[in-house]
């Protein structure tokens, strides 16, 4: 039996995604750790979810139905792990679309892993707009620890692992550890104080 479950978020729709790749391996680390962690997995290619549009505060809209089963999904979890491409330069629209639909609580004040990946050399953008702007209206929680794997395509695929692929794994493990620690922690600060109701929108 689990003591937490994590959802990881992968923010690319391309059919060879590196961030869907790293998002298996990562659910790998997670199973396959002493952590007792259940995994569930949101694919942005595999949910289609549509652009938001007012229909979201209609009641029985197409929208809100359509998004209902993906809310309760999310809100079942108690930490994520979200792992975001580089695409020219910002983090891709699907990503920041999604982010934009958690607005009924189902991300609120839960810690979530940033992780970026770039093809190349960078990865940075993608961190600093989330941390910016990717949790005003979702409260979505973000541990000071993030990640950019960079060259992305050379990483975790050999056997053995290259010394490189054993540091990052390292340090992979490291912060998912924090993360699920911190996420069991704060269930009870969440709801003793929590107040969507009242304080539905960040300042």
């Amino acid at each position: 039996m689990s003591d937490v479950k994590i959802g990881i978020i992968i923010g690319s729709i391309r059919k060879k995604s590196q961030s869907d790749r790293i998002g298996k391996y990562i659910s790998e680390l997670l199973k396959n750790s002493n952590l007792r962690v259940e995994v569930d997995y949101f694919s942005l290619r595999d949910l289609e979810v549509p652009l938001w549009n007012e229909e979201k505060w209609e009641s029985g809209s197409d929208l809100k139905k359509f998004w209902k089963p993906i809310s309760d999904r999310l809100k079942s979890c108690q930490g994520f792990v979200v792992i975001s491409p580089e695409w020219a330069g910002m983090v891709p629209p699907h990503l920041k679309n999604f982010l934009l639909m958690c607005d009924g609580g189902e991300l609120a004040h839960k810690p979530a892993q940033l992780i970026a990946v770039s093809s190349g050399t960078g990865g940075a953008y993608p961190v600093a707009e989330l941390r910016m702007s990717g949790y005003k209206n979702n409260f979505l929680w973000w541990m000071p620890d993030h990640m950019i794997l960079r060259q992305v395509e050379s990483l975790f695929t050999s056997t053995p692992p290259t010394d490189l692929d054993s540091r990052l794994t390292a340090r992979l493990n490291y912060g998912l550890e924090f993360m699920i620690e911190t996420a069991k922690a704060v269930v009870p600060v969440r709801e003793k104080v929590q107040n969507l109701k009242l304080y539905k929108n960040g300042m």
